[in-house]
């Protein structure tokens, strides 16, 4: 940083993400306005609308944290399996144990992801996430490890887009039994997930 001023301003820009990550987390997309965030915060909402412009830039930058984080969990896991299988099974467990220590990132995506609709239509899909993720989020998508299995030949020809759908969803639905149940066993699971998922690819 060039002075104290832009350090400042960066520090504040971070807790006002942070604020609002909670927010969502805690009321749901709808209700989490610029206004409740900057409560949460303890700033007025003139300092949310200076640091992010609008509620789209805000969440934009919700949007862009919470894969930071996702990306920085399940990178390093899915990087040192050593292969399409052993990637797959640290795909889900480590997103499944982002869970565990990123709750409110998580359900914060996930609000974003049904809830969000931007003054021009833009869905959550159409963010932008800072391109510097934009390589490492490639190494961690299921269609990319799941077409690498099958090129391989180690995984059965499955319509990966198909399949990395269904695993989706089953990750997703840990979401909901967490909220549903505090004593929701996230690594039994998590073995699970991986038993059926890796039986579905098994090539013959």
């Amino acid at each position: 940083m060039r002075s104290t001023e832009t350090f400042t301003e960066q520090a504040r820009r971070e807790q006002i993400v942070g604020c609002a990550i909670e927010t969502i987390a805690e009321l749901g997309y709808p209700q989490a306005s610029v206004r409740k965030i900057a409560d949460r915060a303890g700033v007025a909402m003139s300092v949310v609308l200076y640091h992010f412009g609008d509620k789209n830039s805000l969440i934009e930058a919700v949007f862009s944290e919470c894969y930071r984080t996702l990306i920085a969990t399940m990178l390093p896991a899915v990087q040192a399996a050593p292969s399409a299988s052993a990637k797959l099974e640290a795909h889900i467990r480590a997103h499944l144990g982002y869970l565990r220590t990123h709750r409110a990132h998580q359900i914060a995506i996930t609000e974003i992801g049904t809830g969000f609709r931007g003054k021009n239509g833009e869905r959550a899909w159409d963010l932008a996430v800072d391109p510097a993720h934009a390589a490492a989020r490639a190494e961690v998508e299921l269609d990319v490890i799941l077409r690498a299995g099958i090129d391989g030949g180690e995984f059965r020809p499955v319509n990966p887009a198909s399949l990395a759908s269904a695993i989706r969803g089953a990750i997703g639905a840990a979401i909901l039994g967490g909220l549903a149940d505090p004593g929701f066993d996230l690594d039994g699971y998590a073995d699970d997930l991986v038993d059926a998922f890796l039986r579905a690819v098994q090539a013959p």
